[in-house]
């Protein structure tokens, strides 16, 4: 929404997929260098610590995205944005390795992932209900605020009473910003976490497949069913909220009963068809079918692979492992950026035709999954309860 206010309609397409490669793609930098800072910290409450700055970091930048008149400023300030949550997230993401034990970390990433999509409903839904009343950009905003502040708040209070170690290297933290460190760093863990490596080719692949799917929606809803449609939408977007995170919770189970690989297998196959299926539906109702499918899809293998990477993670970088897999989830937003232009190009040539293209190809890249998923080998997983 804020592109469309500030870009004009005739390349809304493209600039979206230019906040996404510029904004996405530069911030998925900021992990890997946050992620190592932090594995080699010595900072007592180093995880919570990085969690509350990234916060504290985003908020004049949300601001700044609400009040930007260009969309230059706009760009800018989404950049800033991406940063800082990834510093937070650095962090964020190390938690269930230091705090799970192994044989339960396919439930916890199952539930970390639940409740990262029941996150994501109280932001859209909310600032969805908070629109619909009238209210305006910067109640909106600051409504995002205070979710974000309460967030790092509740985690300072429940993560620095647990006991979470210190790093164990004795480097100085300041070494994380060593480009060159970093980088061979980077390469040993992917070169020598084999499981790891194939998961995170999965990442990069899967989720360049279904982002189109997502950020493109309401245009497609737009184009498809006319605008009254979007405001139907919220209906469709709560059942895939609701599908999403009962498929990642139940994945997560599943990833402790069977194996990691069947589980990311049907979720591939899901995704798919449910992509696809978004670029036939020629009705609303299998509109939101189609997209309860890919919830179920990304749900599944969200936690899956999550569960898969946590498998295979050298003990005292784990935040920056996690950071090698941001990236492939960053890089994935960054390049799904190139189907904004496809979708500008379709809507001038073949208007009738421009979904069935978009998400035709967004389902293949999403099938070609199976690729690297078939390339790894675990042992089946058993629950010891």
């Amino acid at each position: 929404m804020r592109v469309n206010d500030t870009a004009p309609k005739s390349i809304e397409g493209t600039a979206l997929g230019l906040v996404s490669l510029i904004g996405i793609g530069v911030a998925a930098l900021a992990q890997p260098v946050a992620g190592r800072a932090n594995d080699l910290s010595r900072l007592p409450n180093r995880r919570s610590l990085y969690i509350v700055a990234g916060t504290v970091l985003c908020l004049p930048w949300l601001v700044l995205f609400g009040w930007a008149r260009t969309f230059a400023l706009l760009l800018f300030a989404y950049v800033l944005i991406q940063v800082a949550v990834n510093v937070a997230q650095a962090a964020f993401q190390a938690l269930i390795p230091d705090l799970v034990p192994e044989e339960e970390r396919g439930l916890a990433s199952g539930v970390k992932n639940a409740l990262t999509v029941a996150g994501a409903a109280v932001g859209l839904l909310g600032v969805g209900f908070l629109q619909a009343s009238g209210a305006s950009t910067a109640l909106w905003l600051g409504y995002l605020g205070v979710v974000l502040g309460l967030t790092a708040a509740l985690t300072w209070i429940w993560i620095s009473a647990l006991s979470v170690g210190v790093g164990q290297r004795e480097v100085p933290s300041g070494s994380a910003l060593n480009v060159r460190e970093l980088a061979k760093s980077m390469r040993a863990i992917l070169r020598q976490h084999r499981t790891f490596r194939f998961a995170v080719y999965a990442q990069f692949v899967f989720l360049l497949g279904t982002y189109p799917a997502q950020r493109f929606l309401l245009y497609f809803l737009r184009d498809r069913f006319g605008h009254e449609a979007v405001s139907k939408a919220s209906i469709g977007l709560m059942a895939a909220i609701i599908v999403a995170a009962a498929s990642a919770a139940v994945a997560g189970e599943l990833c402790d009963r069977i194996s990691r690989v069947a589980v990311l297998v049907g979720s591939v196959v899901a995704g798919t068809i449910g992509i696809i299926g978004l670029g036939f539906a020629e009705w609303l109702t299998l509109t939101i079918f189609s997209g309860c499918l890919v919830a179920v899809g990304v749900g599944a293998f969200q936690a899956a692979n999550w569960a898969l990477m946590s498998d295979d993670l050298p003990n005292d970088q784990v935040a920056t492992s996690y950071g090698i897999a941001n990236i492939a989830t960053a890089g994935a937003g960054a390049v799904a950026g190139i189907f904004g232009p496809l979708v500008d190009f379709s809507n001038s040539r073949l208007p009738g035709g421009t979904w069935q293209i978009t998400y035709g190809l967004a389902g293949l890249v999403a099938l070609s999954t199976l690729i690297p998923i078939r390339n790894v080998r675990v042992e089946r997983k058993v629950s010891t309860t």
